[in-house]
């Protein structure tokens, strides 16, 4: 532990290095919030919180000190000190999940204790409260992540298992803090698998600190423990389910939750869908400069929190049926939400590459998305992507910033008619991408990774091999609507038919005419790259989410 006059240098640097994460609030601001809170009183060394914990309450500084502490490393750091008027939390307040942090008293502290329930209402109905409050977390989290010394959680594995990028992917897409320590290659590896008492072999682990460890833990294991996924009643009547938080999921829920109906969102993976594999999208309505699928994911589940919605992740529905009017969602794990209405914003998935040795390096070379943490794994190396639309060519791009080489990889000669104008003109300025046309992969090689491809000229059928570090593949779209029943009319390729299509059908039995995106089931709805014949774009998706919801108010009124 620092000594008394490190904590308050400490403190203060860190306040001053992030003034817009540490506001102290005004006597009629703390009025506000005293409306909604309990005093209570903390003596020395009491703990206001503990890293790890969830469903933490919001406190208020009234009186004292609350030194908020450190301990993910292993070691006890302070990050900073509460003064009276400012208060505690992050991002993890409003959507339940673990604390990061301890938050202890320094001396006896007297506080305004604010329950969430009572916390989500300020967020919801104090607007000027609320906005403050939420800049301030956003903050801080960006405040956490730059903290030198700063672990969250620790991910100890194999950058070649496929379980350890499973581990990282959940967690990163998430907005989780972690820190990934490779077995292959870092410097503390043997000190931590000492210390834990395990052999390489029986990596990954995921641990906080010295509290707890989990062995090679599926991803609703390590949700559970660290408070992603929050259904917390089952027995619950909700007004709209909606299942997918992608684009078209999260926007629905946001206008779902803000005019008042109780909305659960249920993603399989975690929000986001396609688009936060991008990272930059620049065509975006109102950022010029762009902005990432992660971030705009991110900064839409905050939104939807606001307002009241409940986010489950992981939350895998695997069946639909109805008791009578009400839709009801078996998820695996034998859970059951039953909802008045329903969205199936499930999305698409790219397809997998039918190719020969494809399926052992799915997680270890091959890979479906384009972020941060894919390219920290092929830094340097050189890389193919695979498809011709705007996915790829924002992919490509990216990856040339962090790579030797990029080959991007069509089966067809031109590049014009499926990607966008910005696209082709970035990959025609960049020296180190080249456009192989006519060109597909035939079969993948390599021991414990992928070391090479073998291409194949489907105009010539001349072959050769490359050597890779990795394949991006985005190509095609396979609609996720297995868990579907029949009653749900799709088309060929499993796209959920919607409006007027549905209206031709004789599966449709009601007099009126179907809402424009109400399925063959009045009161089921569908949005965003799952619904046959939609604009495959993120802001398509978003429309379609909101404009969904003036038809579940119209259907609700005739439940």
């Amino acid at each position: 532990m620092h000594s008394k006059d490190d904590r308050e240098r400490r403190s203060a640097e860190y306040k001053r290095s992030y003034p817009t994460a540490f506001p102290r609030l005004d006597e009629d601001q703390l009025a506000v919030l005293e409306e909604f809170a309990q005093r209570k009183t903390y003596g020395d060394g009491e703990y206001l919180l503990h890293a790890g914990g969830t469903e933490f309450k919001f406190h208020v500084i009234k009186k004292g000190r609350v030194e908020i502490v450190d301990r993910s490393s292993g070691t006890v750091h302070t990050v900073l000190i509460h003064e009276p008027g400012e208060f505690t939390g992050d991002l993890a307040n409003l959507a339940g999940r673990a604390s990061n942090v301890d938050a202890v008293a320094l001396g006896e502290v007297e506080v305004y204790e604010i329950s969430r329930t009572n916390f989500q209402q300020i967020i919801s109905e104090r607007p000027n409260l609320s906005d403050l409050i939420l800049q301030t977390f956003i903050s801080r989290s960006g405040a956490l992540v730059g903290r030198k010394g700063f672990t969250g959680l620790r991910v100890i594995g194999s950058q070649y298992s496929r379980d350890t990028f499973r581990i990282r992917d959940f967690l990163s897409k998430n907005s989780v803090l972690f820190t990934w320590i490779n077995v292959e290659a870092d410097v503390q590896v043997d000190e931590l698998l000492k210390q834990f008492q395990i052999q390489p072999e029986e990596t990954p682990v995921v641990s906080y600190a010295d509290d707890w460890m989990l062995r090679n833990p599926t991803n609703s294991e390590l949700a559970k423990k660290i408070g992603l996924k929050s259904v917390s009643n089952y027995d619950t009547l909700y007004d709209l389910a909606v299942v997918g938080g992608g684009p078209a999921g999260l926007a629905a829920a946001v206008y779902a939750a803000s005019e008042g109906l109780n909305t659960i969102v249920l993603e399989r993976i975690a929000p986001g869908g396609q688009a936060a594999g991008s990272a930059k999208i620049e065509n975006y309505l109102g950022f010029p400069t762009g902005l990432s699928g992660a971030e705009l994911a991110e900064r839409a589940t905050l939104q939807a929190q606001k307002f009241g919605a409940l986010l489950s992740t992981p939350a895998q529905v695997t069946k639909l049926h109805f008791k009578g009017k009400f839709p009801v969602l078996e998820l695996k794990g034998n859970e059951k939400i039953t909802a008045k209405a329903l969205l199936i914003a499930s999305g698409a998935n790219y397809r997998k590459l039918p190719v020969s040795g494809r399926e052992g390096f799915d997680g270890t070379g091959v890979y479906y998305a384009a972020t941060p943490m894919e390219a920290k794994m092929c830094s340097g190396g050189q890389v193919a992507v695979i498809g011709g639309g705007n996915s790829a060519g924002q992919a490509a791009i990216f990856l040339s910033e962090h790579v030797r080489q990029v080959f991007l990889l069509i089966r067809g000669d031109n590049l014009p008619e499926t990607m966008s104008h910005y696209l082709l003109q970035r990959i025609e300025e960049t020296q180190n991408i080249e456009v192989l046309t006519h060109t597909e992969i035939s079969s993948m090689h390599g021991t414990t990774h992928l070391e090479n491809v073998e291409l194949i000229n489907n105009i010539s059928n001349e072959k050769r091999d490359l050597p890779v570090d990795a394949v991006f593949s985005f190509i095609g779209a396979k609609p996720c609507t297995n868990w579907l029943p029949d009653e749900i009319k799709t088309d060929a390729y499993g796209f959920v038919l919607t409006g007027p299509e549905v209206a031709r059908t004789s599966q449709w039995k009601l007099q009126r005419q179907p809402f424009w995106l109400e399925t063959s089931r009045p009161g089921v709805f569908a949005a965003g790259d799952v619904r046959a014949n939609s604009v495959k774009r993120v802001a398509s998706a978003v429309g379609e989410g909101s404009m969904a919801i003036q038809f579940v108010h119209e259907y609700l009124k005739e439940v």
